[in-house]
């Protein structure tokens, strides 16, 4: 039997046909696959960035009651004597008013004795002079006044939320100063972090804030930080993010959110590895950031 020459040539075209078709459908389906990645990779930067954006405010509201050593006078009138008050100076602008609708109680009932154990209790919820909604309880125990170098500071959470966001974990507080400047050193282990959407993540991490403005002056809206450090932050799904700040952050604690530093980042899902970063501008109080990771790049607002 003769097969012709036309036969043979259809048959191969349609072969090398098949062959393309499949190869280029797996090319499509590794794009596909690569730019989703891309995507949960840029999502879990952003929740990120919320998250370590919430834990910050711990440290906010410690230096408030702590700046004196007990509770500072300034803020809460009473407080030191180990009564329980609510202070209700509304003329206090910028952050040293954010305790302003807070109950405090302070023990021991003196401004001398350490370790003292301050409880800052926002109640079913309160919002503060910076705008920011807290919850629930922050109890810290100072073991000296937080602005002298040695202190330590440790932190638990009971119901305590930001904006809505829960916090959990175990937090702490290192003053590392010197005559170079004020220095803290802040360290989250077993941290668990409960967005409005009831999505959790686990969060841990150090950090290092050395004050770069505001030195010298009993007012903390004014203070500026540079911030270096590192953490890991994962989904219940698993999925994983490696933070490390590879340009210093800048903090000025009149606004809400970091203002500039870039953050490194590498993605981990599956055996998938990616790498990127979270650009925070070049100064501007505002809440937006960008984050670039493969050919992805997305701009996020921070709450």
């Amino acid at each position: 039997m003769k097969i012709s020459k036309a036969i043979i040539v259809t048959a191969t075209f349609s072969i090398l046909s098949v062959v393309f078709l499949f190869t280029a459908c797996k090319k499509d389906s590794s794009s596909s696959s690569s730019s989703g990645d891309e995507t949960d990779a840029a999502s879990l930067s952003a929740s990120s960035a919320t998250a370590d954006n919430q834990y910050d405010d711990v440290l906010t509201v410690a230096l408030q009651p702590g700046s004196d050593g007990s509770a500072s006078s300034a803020y809460t009138p009473g407080v030191s004597s180990g009564t329980v008050e609510v202070n209700d100076v509304k003329t206090v602008t910028g952050p040293a008013g954010i305790t302003s609708c807070a109950v405090i109680t302070a023990s021991p009932a003196d401004t001398v004795s350490y370790p003292k154990t301050i409880t800052v209790d926002f109640g079913t919820g309160c919002t503060g002079i910076d705008g920011v909604t807290r919850k629930g309880k922050i109890t810290y125990v100072f073991s000296g006044k937080i602005l002298a170098p040695g202190t330590t500071v440790s932190a638990t959470f009971t119901g305590y939320s930001v904006n809505s966001y829960q916090l959990a974990g175990a937090y702490s507080i290192t003053n590392n100063s010197t005559s170079n400047g004020i220095s803290f050193t802040t360290t989250i282990s077993s941290g668990q972090i409960t967005f409005p959407d009831a999505s959790y993540y686990a969060y841990a991490g150090t950090k290092t804030l050395l004050q770069t403005g505001g030195a010298g002056t009993t007012d903390v809206s004014d203070n500026v930080y540079s911030i270096t450090g590192s953490n890991t932050f994962s989904s219940s799904a698993g999925k994983t993010l490696t933070d490390s700040i590879t340009t210093p952050l800048v903090w000025e604690t009149s606004c809400k959110n970091i203002v500039s530093g870039i953050v490194g980042f590498t993605y981990g899902n599956n055996g998938v590895k990616l790498k990127g970063t979270l650009d925070y501008g070049s100064g501007d109080c505002d809440n937006t950031a960008t984050i670039k990771v493969g050919a992805t790049t997305k701009t996020v607002t921070l709450p």
